[in-house]
């Protein structure tokens, strides 16, 4: 039993009291990671749903693109398109903050200015009115990809932040659990088995001392 109890500990009242409040203290923690936990997971799946609806959207996207490349080629000449792509500009850095979600840090990945403000339609590095529509259309069904790719980045990442606390909190609920409440309880017990103990030990004192002082009075 004592390997099982909080090593160091005295047998008191006092030490009772103690334990009995980090008891107290260890549950109530373990409620609030558990509250904590159920909202992870929930967030976690939630997530994951959405990664996979958009890894559908972008499949799509992808052939969509490619289709509009081919036709690009086609139309314009697979020469000419290449010296096209040559002419583009270079895809601005994605920038990366962190935001909170759930109290969790999470990675916020965009791009200085997306295809709807009109960054690429600008510098694109060819002439307009050099082009044919179906490289314009080309173009901006890869730009849509591109911003879609940045955004599943951007998920993904927190999805995986998530997971991370997701894991941690798990570790500590159970350490609560299985190991602290556990072995608080037990040396709780522990040292009520031994005021118990002393307490018998006393009273049994007590009537021995009773009886040898009552031979005492009948003797003399």
């Amino acid at each position: 039993m004592q390997r099982a109890v909080i090593a160091g500990v005295r047998p008191t009242r006092l030490e009772l009291i103690r334990l009995s409040r980090r008891e107290l203290i260890a549950r109530k923690g373990r409620d609030i990671l558990q509250e904590k936990l159920d909202a992870l997971v929930l967030e976690h799946a939630r997530l994951t749903k959405e990664l996979e609806t958009m890894a559908e959207s972008i499949r799509d996207q992808l052939e969509g693109a490619y289709e509009a490349l081919e036709l690009a080629g086609i139309m314009t000449g697979w020469v000419r398109l290449e010296e096209l792509a040559a002419a583009c500009g270079k895809i601005p850095e994605p920038t990366v903050i962190s935001s909170q979600v759930m109290g969790v840090q999470v990675p916020d990945i965009s791009l200085p200015d997306l295809p709807g403000q009109g960054h690429f339609r600008t510098q694109r590095g060819y002439s307009m009115g050099g082009t044919s529509g179906q490289v314009d259309e080309a173009a901006l069904r890869y730009e849509s990809v591109l911003e879609s790719l940045i955004g599943y980045a951007s998920l993904e990442g927190r999805a995986d932040r998530i997971s991370l606390e997701m894991n941690r909190t798990r570790r500590r609920v159970n350490a609560l659990e299985h190991l602290v409440i556990p072995r608080l309880v037990r040396t709780m017990r522990y040292i009520e088995f031994r005021l118990e103990e002393r307490e018998r030990e006393d009273l049994f004192r007590r009537k021995r001392m009773k009886q040898n002082m009552e031979r005492k009075e009948r003797g003399e």
